[in-house]
């Protein structure tokens, strides 16, 4: 195991969730967004500002929640979800800024972004032999790296919705309070 995915998997243990499991769901969220991304827009809804706030805030506590039960239980559960953002309008926009946020602050986070971009985030994803020429790495080591990017990915889209869950909690609280 590299140095980088041993921070990963310190990273996942730390917010208390095991790294295969953190690898698996991450894997399914990834591979329902791939699939998704040749759906038309006319298929997503039309919400107003007020209302993709709202479905903004359940998604991300549906998630938040989703993700803490126990896999078994919770399977069925986390297919559903991952399915509804899929189709969210704004579910894109955020997986870029989080694959940006890992491009900036992690080891290897400029190869991480790109191995999510090229496998998951278009309708054409490239193939290993692909990307090992693309990254000019081998196979094996190709396929260490997407675990890694994997892992890490779905660690900081764990923490982000957490982080903003937190900030919603202040300012709901505060608003409260006056």
């Amino acid at each position: 195991m590299s140095k980088n995915e041993q921070r990963i998997d310190n990273w996942c243990m730390r917010e208390n969730f095991e790294p295969t499991l953190v690898l698996e769901l991450t894997r399914v969220l990834l591979e329902h967004f791939r699939s998704g991304l040749k759906i038309s827009d006319m298929f997503h809804p039309n919400l107003k500002e007020e209302d993709l706030k709202k479905q903004k805030d359940t998604m991300r506590r549906d998630f938040l929640e989703a993700i803490r039960l126990p896999v078994d239980d919770s399977l069925d559960l986390q297919d559903r979800l991952f399915q509804e953002l899929r189709d969210c309008p704004w579910m894109r926009p955020l997986i870029e800024q989080v694959l940006v946020e890992i491009a900036a602050t992690v080891d290897e986070g400029q190869l991480y972004k790109r191995i999510i971009e090229n496998y998951y985030m278009n309708d054409n994803p490239m193939s290993n032999d692909e990307m090992t020429k693309a990254e000019n790495l081998s196979s094996a080591s190709i396929e260490r790296k997407k675990r890694e990017a994997i892992k890490c990915f779905g660690i900081s889209m764990y923490r982000y919705a957490y982080r903003r869950e937190c900030e919603e909690s202040e300012k709901e609280s505060n608003n409260g309070s006056k």
